[in-house]
């Protein structure tokens, strides 16, 4: 389950959603309802008020946890941009990407892996934040720490 979402119908669209993008491979919502029927419910689903990343993230840290058990494990994290590069008129909430114009927000995943069979076991923790508008473009290594964005 991706999460219980405060209704066992949203529980259910969650595990379908997750089954259709292993499925599809893909995370594009009309390449994973398949039909405009399951392409709205997709989106209800993720616009509904109880459902939230960071139930998605606990629920799936709880599984990684279980399958940690035992286990010598490499906690590995790293940043992602995703961008929105061309689109922004038709993107809301979003704030500068890595180049300070395109729209897109950061993803900030810890990962647990397996220290002998270096097989990934699942998610520890995400955090998931948008850049503000007034974006310091100062690079990194020039900001004192308490002023990056890593440290917020």
């Amino acid at each position: 389950a991706l999460g219980h979402f405060g209704d066992a119908r949203r529980a259910a669209m969650g595990s379908t959603l997750v089954e259709r993008v292993v499925e599809t491979g893909s995370l594009v919502i009309r390449k994973l309802g398949g039909t405009r029927a399951r392409e709205i419910a997709i989106h209800r689903f993720l616009s509904a008020p109880s459902v939230t990343c960071g139930e998605m993230v606990e629920t799936l840290a709880h599984r990684t946890a279980v399958a940690c058990q035992g286990r010598r494990i490499v906690a590995a994290q790293d940043t992602t941009e995703i961008n929105f590069a061309g689109r922004e008129e038709r993107r809301r909430g979003l704030g500068p990407a890595g180049d300070g114009v395109s729209a897109g927000f950061f993803l900030h995943p810890v990962i647990a892996i397996d220290s002998e069979t270096e097989a990934v076991l699942g998610l520890l923790d995400a955090k998931i934040w948008t850049r503000s508008d007034e974006f310091d473009a100062t690079p990194a290594r020039e900001r004192a720490l308490e002023d990056k964005e890593s440290v917020r």
